[in-house]
């Protein structure tokens, strides 16, 4: 009798040490949603990175979906993962992150869906600070937006001692980044590691923040592998150079000549807008001075440059406290 009282003692204390984390995972209380799960886009590690400290925070896990669709494998193991009664779903990034079909899916299969992202990178960041720290915090950290390893071990620092974490663009403070900054009101601001000017620092201390930057001066050295001359090898590739340069030199001229020349109609209108105001300056022009040339605001200008760049039809380069933009292809214009 009183080792089936112990085996019934056991079997409930297991039981409890289930519902436990269960039910706090769930949500409740008066620290706000409690999520089960939070979701960004596979093909960009920044929303992942930003991810990181609110994960820390909740305790969940994040997972990295394609942006476009759930893939059947995907879902299936969604499926497993909410019959533990984990359906509790965050979504990081707006619709043209993640798309609204991904969210659709989310909630046919049952799972209640949040969202919280901005139009660029840096709002989605200054939204989640907010809404996590509604009421602000003494120190945040702050790190640019396209430095992804200044902004890991930002991450990590948020994740270590509980901070908000920002990101800026890095030639001037984001104007999201600024308001978060106001709301949050922190005594501190630590910046951290390379990829911002100082006008960056500038701007926030101008706003009456207190600032420390963390590895200022970081330098990255790619170490380069020597490697052995295999002369055999070098003068069989000679004369197998030789016997075919013409032929394949006429057919990579041609295909260069047709790769580089993109008509005008695949980009879309405020790509258009900005690519003409990059031609009447000649094919360079300094990405500050675009927002006055085409009528956009700063981010959007950002969002259109990042798109450009992975159309590989720009090429940006740092001069001084701005950066150049150069068209790296022919663009087709038809009348």
């Amino acid at each position: 009798m009183v080792k089936r009282a112990l085996a019934l003692v056991l079997i409930f204390i297991a039981f409890s040490s289930f519902l436990i984390p269960l039910s706090s995972a769930q949500g409740g209380g008066n620290e706000g949603p409690k999520y089960d799960l939070i979701i960004v886009r596979n093909d960009d590690l920044i929303d992942y990175i930003v991810a990181l400290p609110y994960a820390k925070m909740l305790d969940v896990p994040i997972l990295p979906v394609n942006p476009k669709e759930l893939d059947p494998g995907t879902m299936a193991q969604l499926q497993s993962y909410s019959q533990f009664g984990w359906n509790h779903v965050l979504i990081i990034g707006d619709s043209q992150a993640v798309s609204d079909t991904v969210q659709d899916e989310l909630l046919r299969m049952g799972f209640t869906v949040e969202r919280i992202g901005g139009a660029v990178r840096t709002e989605t960041a200054a939204k989640l600070a907010l809404y996590f720290y509604p009421n602000g915090y003494d120190t945040v950290v702050v790190a640019s937006s396209s430095d992804y390893g200044s902004a890991l071990a930002a991450a990590r620092w948020a994740m270590i001692y509980g901070y908000p974490l920002l990101l800026t663009q890095e030639d001037a403070l984001s104007d999201s980044t600024a308001s978060a900054l106001k709301k949050l009101h922190p005594d501190l601001v630590l910046l951290m590691g390379a990829g911002m000017s100082k006008d960056v620092q500038t701007k926030i201390e101008s706003m009456g923040y207190q600032t420390y930057w963390v590895k200022e001066t970081l330098k990255i050295t790619v170490p380069k592998q020597p490697k052995e001359t295999n002369w055999v090898t070098v003068v069989a590739a000679v004369l197998l150079s030789l016997a075919v340069a013409v032929p394949v030199s006429l057919y990579y001229a041609k295909k260069k000549w047709s790769s580089n020349r993109v008509p005008i109609e695949v980009l879309t209108e405020k790509e258009r807008i900005v690519v003409k105001a990059i031609l009447e300056k000649g094919g360079v022009v300094k990405q500050e001075e675009l927002p006055e040339l085409t009528g956009y605001s700063r981010p959007t200008i950002s969002r259109i440059i990042q798109e450009l760049e992975k159309k590989q039809l720009i090429e940006r380069k740092k001069v001084g406290k701005t950066f150049t933009v150069r068209l790296t292809k022919e663009i087709v214009m038809r009348e």
